[in-house]
């Protein structure tokens, strides 16, 4: 259990006027939402830099008993500070289609887009973030996303089950290569979506550079 990051994530939703408490190591948000951080020290990396993963397990009446785990890596010159590091970037990509999607509130602004996604005999409500670029060189990203999320969005419809779902995107490069990524829904590698990710043409920076992608498909009439 990590303090800082239950204390973090209380004031967030109390910042955005959402109802929250602690109870033990997790957070109870309004409309059912359990959020329970767990923070795992990964040791040091070149230059004595502190490196944790910090996953975030959710959970929620809307996802019909399905787990959501939402992981992020930190840096920092100490646990601490890797954490803050790992919480930012939850911020950023997830937070808002988390309480968009599973919560009765509504996000100022563009935080997150709603679209609507068709299957054989049922549809989604789909929930979209932003995608957390990260890169070692400022203003470099991997070109690609705007074609790809499209064809993702037409396999999805095909192939998945009606029901709800999340749904995961990971890609890395370094030096203009590709060195890991994965496709996941419902917390398991989806070997489509993987496969169309592998072939799709994207372009790549030098130096290192990612994205990840979070959305929560809900059935149209929930």
């Amino acid at each position: 259990m990590s303090e800082q990051l239950l204390e973090a994530l209380q004031a967030t939703f109390g910042g955005h006027g959402i109802e929250a408490q602690r109870s033990g190591g997790v957070i109870l948000a309004q409309d059912g939402l359990v959020l329970e951080p767990r923070l795992f020290e990964r040791g040091k990396v070149e230059g004595g830099t502190v490196q944790v993963q910090v996953d975030f397990v959710i959970e929620s009446p809307r996802m019909n008993g399905i787990p959501l785990l939402d992981s992020f890596a930190g840096l920092g010159e100490t646990a601490e500070r890797a954490a803050d590091n790992a919480y930012a970037k939850f911020l950023q990509a997830s937070f808002h289609v988390v309480a968009e999607s599973l919560t009765t509130h509504r996000c100022d602004g563009n935080q997150v887009g709603w679209e609507e996604w068709t299957g054989a005999g049922h549809a989604w409500r789909v929930c979209t973030g932003p995608v957390l670029m990260v890169s070692t060189r400022e203003g470099a990203r991997i070109e690609g996303f705007q074609e790809f999320l499209p064809r993702l969005a037409e396999l999805f419809s095909e192939r998945m089950a009606a029901g709800p779902h999340w749904m995961r995107v990971f890609l890395g490069t370094l030096g203009g290569k590709h060195t890991g990524s994965e496709v996941l829904v419902d917390g398991e590698l989806w070997t489509a979506g993987q496969e169309l990710l592998d072939a799709h043409a994207w372009v790549y920076p030098e130096g290192y550079a990612s994205f990840r992608h979070l959305l929560i498909a809900l059935p149209k009439d929930s």
